[in-house]
């Protein structure tokens, strides 16, 4: 009897396994997990945006049935902007929690810590919001990304400088993968357009940015731009700093927060009325459909959480539709599989069609998607949302032009 008992529970063995490869079959859940800033010194408000919005896309997909029958599971790890514990998150995520992929990441160092462990112990990484060129252009087969490289949003940046007809641009730049990478771009493009860049770096922990920008305040020429390239605490500050001592936002001297904090409600907090003429950046207007799964997003996001999602929530949120999506084609969790699936991916997200390039030339373009949007507006009017703000480039949906304090 005993015999009989252990082949009849091998038998079933082989056939779960056949029919839910990847160990489906064991598992109760389908683990993913997902990596951010929660607290400082990282841009810890866009983290807990990006955690919001990948909790309601797993909530939303386990409502509805899970992936292959099993529902999914969210273990979010806490990075802290800080490239040790990205790794830490990552060797826990994978080596203890046995997620199936990882989706986030904001900060474009802390990334390049993390696909050095997904590369390494061979689980694919999709990046949310990390921009450095060499994230994808490192060419690891486990990486995806859907946020922007640096060299296709900032290039566009670029151009509206000089279609709005700034002359002389000055930059204090994060000294960080993300901050160096955006310097670089934008004094490139400038330098096709013919139009200098000053620059200088700072570490990201610097909250005292004034003795630099009075040294801008006295340049002959003045400067007729300034590019706040910060994230977090440090890019409010800059604003601030810089309003204080009346170089920015002048009637001379614009300010461009290039940073994703100038998009959140915590932004006037800081600033107060230095907010109003600040130009910033976003890869989403409201108004544009990308696809008709824009607005609903955006109106259950606001209905969860009571405010309105930026881009990064976009992004996070696709990255675990995206990873439900490869799981499901591929009928797997098995981590080659999964990689097969992403580079077929033909994904309707709420910003677009992503699909992933398998082009290495340039670099970056390797799995990263190239149809990422991207905006520059200007704040009217103090407390203004970034759907309130006025839309200033692309031309063809822009709908002002920039503005400039009276005095």
């Amino acid at each position: 009897m005993r015999r009989e008992y252990m082949y009849l529970m091998s038998l079933l063995l082989v056939v779960g396994l056949l029919v839910f490869p990847g160990n489906l079959w064991a598992a109760e859940t389908i683990k993913i997990g997902g990596v951010g800033p929660l607290s400082a010194p990282g841009s810890f408000e866009s983290g807990k945006e990006m955690k919001m919005a990948m909790e309601m896309a797993v909530a939303e997909l386990n409502a509805a049935g899970g992936v292959l029958g099993k529902q999914l599971e969210l273990v979010f790890e806490d990075t802290q902007g800080l490239p040790e514990k990205g790794t830490a998150a990552m060797e826990r995520l994978i080596t203890k929690e046995k997620v199936v992929a990882v989706g986030g990441e904001f900060h474009s160092s802390v990334a390049r810590a993390e696909i050095e462990v997904a590369n390494r112990l061979k689980v694919p990484i999709i990046i949310a919001e990390a921009w450095a060129d060499v994230i994808t252009a490192s060419q690891y087969r486990y990486v995806f990304r859907i946020a922007p490289a640096n060299s296709l949003f900032y290039s566009k940046v670029a151009d509206w400088i000089q279609a709005a007809g700034f002359k002389n641009v000055v930059m204090i730049a994060e000294n960080s993968d993300w901050g160096i990478g955006v310097e670089r771009v934008i004094k490139e493009r400038l330098q096709q357009h013919g139009i200098p860049l000053t620059s200088i770096t700072a570490e990201r922990t610097v909250q005292d940015f004034t003795p630099q920008l009075l040294k801008f305040k006295t340049m002959q020429p003045r400067p007729d731009l300034v590019m706040d390239t910060f994230t977090g605490a440090g890019e409010l500050l800059m604003v601030r700093q810089a309003h204080e001592i009346g170089l920015a936002p002048t009637r001379e001297t614009a300010i461009f927060a290039v940073g994703t904090d100038a998009l959140y409600p915590e932004f006037w907090e800081t600033v107060g009325e230095a907010g109003k003429y600040v130009v910033t950046k976003t890869g989403y207007y409201p108004g544009i459909n990308f696809t008709e799964k824009t607005e609903p997003f955006i109106k259950a996001f606001q209905e969860k959480y009571k405010r309105e999602p930026t881009f990064a929530a976009m992004e996070a949120y696709e990255t675990v539709y995206l990873i439900a999506d490869a799981i499901r084609r591929a009928g797997s969790t098995d981590a080659e599989a999964l990689v097969e699936a992403l580079e077929k991916t033909k994904f309707t997200g709420v910003r677009g069609v992503i699909t992933f390039s398998t082009e290495r030339e340039p670099a970056y373009m390797y799995h990263q998607w190239a149809g990422v949007p991207a905006f520059v507006i200007q704040y009217s009017a103090e407390k203004q949302s970034p759907s309130e703000a006025n839309l200033l480039w692309p031309k063809e949906y822009a709908n002002a032009t920039l503005l400039r304090p009276a005095e």
